[in-house]
């Protein structure tokens, strides 16, 4: 079974936390961003998969937004959370600035 995300934000910025809510905080394994594809010429060069901290709560994880633009630049993203049997969520987009 796929973990849900209930609700996360559209928007988040550099250096700071968010709350998104899933009813499977207590069996999650992995919060990222995934960049969605950019291939030109046979290359994909916008390919990225950043791991998140995170701490869970009840019904709610609280996660860390990358530091800097530097392994996550500003741009769309698809937000994943992955259960502990490797399930990943369905993936809402949101805008990292």
């Amino acid at each position: 079974t796929r973990p849900v995300i209930s609700s996360a934000p559209t928007g988040i910025t550099y250096s700071s936390n968010f709350t998104l809510t899933t009813p499977d905080a207590a069996n999650i394994a992995r919060v990222a961003l995934i960049r969605p594809g950019a291939v030109t010429h046979s290359t994909n060069f916008e390919q990225r998969y950043v791991d998140l901290t995170w701490q869970a709560g009840q019904g709610q994880l609280t996660v860390a937004t990358p530091s800097s633009p530097n392994n996550a630049p500003p741009g769309f993203y698809m937000l994943a959370i992955v259960n502990s049997s490797g399930v990943p969520s369905v993936m809402p987009f949101l805008q990292l600035q």
